[in-house]
């Protein structure tokens, strides 16, 4: 009787252990599936959490689902705000250069009361400058910009007040050359304009920069 005693617990044991490991199996591959299978939601999941740069995977895994515009722009903007430079470029420029990126950002600045083509401008302006192409920064910045305007916040002025606060004697001469490019006939905008053009101006003369200004291919369209 005490060895069948014996016996029964190891039997119970046993299958309470089997039970035990295929229980957390089948979790585990629902897990896998759920991830693979509904990206959109652990995403969200994460940018709940504020972890944006496992939110950016997921929605990156949403955006070669669907091929979408609009999870191209989320990912663009949780890669943003994951203070990612490679992630917010890889998916600013496909973004911006996509042929309903303006329509989506409407709507997004719509919905959320966000300039979002100046949010999103700024950003991917930012990291160019940031991973060291000051050339792509500027262009796009004026691609964006354009000749006729100069709204307070822009990615033209963003990124000269970055020339500015880095000292950037260098590219200085090339973002002065770009901003005199523009006339705007808003005196509010011309103010911020002439400001921006002095600050960058004294940059330049203060060091005696002798760099000739750079000609650079800028386009007219954004």
């Amino acid at each position: 009787m005490r060895r069948c005693g014996i016996n029964l617990k190891k039997f119970v044991f046993k299958t309470a252990l089997k039970t035990f490991f295929i229980v957390v199996g089948v979790l585990v591959i629902g897990f896998l599936v759920f991830n693979l299978a509904c990206p959109q939601h652990m995403a969200t999941l994460f940018e709940q959490a504020g972890n944006y740069n496992l939110a950016v995977r997921y929605a990156a895994l949403r955006y070669s689902y669907t091929d979408d515009t609009n999870d191209l722009a989320r990912c663009l903007e949780d890669a943003i705000l994951a203070g990612d430079d490679a992630l917010t470029l890889e998916y600013g420029d496909e973004f911006l250069e996509s042929d309903d990126s303006a329509q989506v950002m409407y709507e997004l600045t719509a919905e959320r009361g966000t300039d979002y083509l100046q949010l999103f401008g700024n950003a991917v302006v930012r990291a160019h400058y940031s991973t060291g192409d000051f050339v792509g920064a500027l262009t796009l910045a004026f691609n964006i910009n354009g000749e006729t305007s100069f709204a307070y916040g822009n990615p033209l002025m963003s990124l000269a007040v970055a020339v500015i606060s880095r000292s950037d004697v260098e590219n200085a001469p090339i973002m002065l050359n770009a901003l005199e490019h523009i006339a705007t006939e808003d005196e509010t905008e011309q103010s911020y304009l002439n400001d921006v053009i002095s600050r960058v101006g004294s940059l330049v003369s203060e060091n005696n920069n002798p760099a000739v200004y750079a000609a650079i291919k800028l386009k007219k369209d954004v």
